[in-house]
């Protein structure tokens, strides 16, 4: 166990460092977000994902090239500090992805969150690494136009 804990502070900058991997399309940071053991909630799908196949995934669909990942936090960043090493961040957010590939109908299409909603539960490690080991995204009203081009 790590001898520090975790302040509010670093939960909003870990917050703030996780949609910047995604606009920024950082290739192998995402998958260092997430404990291996955790457990993701997305707003597109009915089940539940593993963090480590949630940012394989979340890479594979929004890295590509010629797509356009933008996403803000329309909101505070509120955090619960649980224990020394154990802390909850929630806050709305939107993004919007354009010109998405999906390869098997070979046509393009657009993504988008208009009014989310994110619960991240962090952990301090051993290393003194901030990493998700729950999130749950969801959102009130879900843009379901994906257009096809």
């Amino acid at each position: 166990m790590t001898s520090r804990s975790i302040s509010a502070s670093e939960v909003q900058s870990a917050v703030q460092h996780y949609w910047r991997v995604l606009m920024e399309k950082m290739e192998g940071e995402m998958g260092q977000m997430y404990a291996f053991d955790s457990t993701v909630f997305n707003p597109f799908s009915a089940r539940s994902e593993s963090g480590p196949v949630s940012a394989a995934r979340k890479e594979r669909e929004y890295f590509n090239p010629e797509t356009s990942f933008r996403a803000e936090i329309t909101g505070p960043i509120k955090v619960q500090l649980l224990a020394d090493d154990i802390a909850v961040a929630s806050y709305p957010f939107r993004w919007r992805a354009s010109d998405m590939e999906e390869k098997v109908f070979e046509r393009r299409f657009d993504k988008a969150v208009r009014d989310g909603r994110a619960t991240q539960v962090f952990v301090l490690t051993a290393e003194g690494n901030l990493r998700v080991v729950h999130e749950h995204l969801s959102d009130i009203w879900r843009d379901s136009t994906q257009q096809g081009r």
